[in-house]
């Protein structure tokens, strides 16, 4: 499992299509920017979810009970399957929100720390992570 992370617009995807030489044929694309982290049962060898700080925000705001622990177990589960066939891997992409001024209001507060509390969660369970800001990578594990 792998996990990427660095600024908005700094070219994550971009990063993470080249260094994985991705092919559509071989990978299936989910973007959480919409909707929250649901079942997912991947039908193509190599998955990328994007957009992971979205899907924190969106189970913070459909009062989800322990968020944390769901994201958790989703993140294990999706480890799992990926362990389950050497063709396979599971690839994050979820842009930092927790640099600079802290949020006035309670729920941007809450979204900042429960995304920062799920990237650590997924930092320790993925093989390697890489900081990516302007289309430049950091190894920051593995």
């Amino acid at each position: 499992m792998y996990f990427i992370t660095g600024g908005s617009f700094n070219g994550k995807s971009r990063w993470v299509r080249n260094h994985f030489r991705l092919k559509n044929s071989h990978t299936e694309w989910v973007s959480l920017f919409n909707e929250g982290l649901g079942e997912l049962q991947p039908s193509l060898p190599i998955v990328v979810l994007e957009g992971l700080e979205y899907a924190v925000r969106s189970a913070l705001l459909h009062k989800n009970d322990d968020v944390r622990t769901a994201f958790k177990n989703r993140i294990q589960s999706l480890r799992k399957w990926e362990e389950e066939d050497p063709e396979r891997k599971v690839i994050w992409i979820g842009s930092e929100i927790g640099k600079g001024i802290v949020p006035i209001d309670q729920s941007s507060r809450e979204w900042r720390d429960m995304t920062g509390w799920i990237y650590q969660d997924l930092s320790e369970l993925s093989e390697r992570v890489w900081l990516v800001w302007y289309g430049l990578a950091t190894s920051l594990k593995g």
